[in-house]
């Protein structure tokens, strides 16, 4: 064994995958679909007879999760398409900054500072104003303010998924 070299191998932490498949015609309406690119709720789903070409299709509208915007696609309903794979994280709020960044705490007492307040061009442009709102009350009335995180792909081609705060309620006694 004359000259024996050392094999280097690198490897990177496994993440999730982004999206998951599923047949265009298992779509339901209240589901997540990935719409020209973009995680949308499903608010309407209807579907064609199969034509002189041979495939039913279906047409899905739905409502962009990120921004509100309607979309609409069609696909054959033989056909795969994907649906984006969002999950909902809990945190309290303690504090906003001048800068409008929220400051979060999770159940393990872990903060959080990183998540910026949603604003005019987010899905609800009133959802910021009444965040703060009810963080000003409950120095008043004791009640935390919990906001309620999405994570899911922002389109696509994203490499990792977003974090976007989309509601918030008032929980229980401090």
């Amino acid at each position: 064994m004359a000259d024996e070299k050392d094999t280097e191998i690198s490897s990177s932490t496994s993440q999730a995958a982004l999206t998951t498949p599923i047949r265009a015609g298992e779509l339901k309406k209240g589901m997540m679909a990935m719409l020209k690119g973009f995680p949308c709720k499903i608010i309407e789903i209807t579907t064609s007879k199969t034509g002189k070409h041979g495939h039913a299709k279906a047409n899905i509208t739905g409502i962009d999760i990120f921004t509100g915007q309607k979309k609409v696609d069609i696909s054959p309903t033989s056909h795969t398409m994907t649906q984006p794979v969002v999950v909902n994280i809990t945190l309290q709020l303690t504090d906003i900054t001048d800068d409008d960044y929220c400051s979060c705490m999770d159940e393990d007492g872990e903060m959080r500072e990183d998540l910026k307040m949603p604003d005019a061009k987010s899905s609800d442009p009133q959802l910021g104003d009444n965040i703060r709102q009810a963080l000003a009350d409950s120095e008043t009335n004791g009640k935390d303010v919990l906001v309620i995180i999405t994570k899911a792909p922002m389109s696509s081609s994203a490499k990792a998924a977003s974090e976007v705060i989309t509601a918030y309620k008032v929980g229980m006694e401090a």
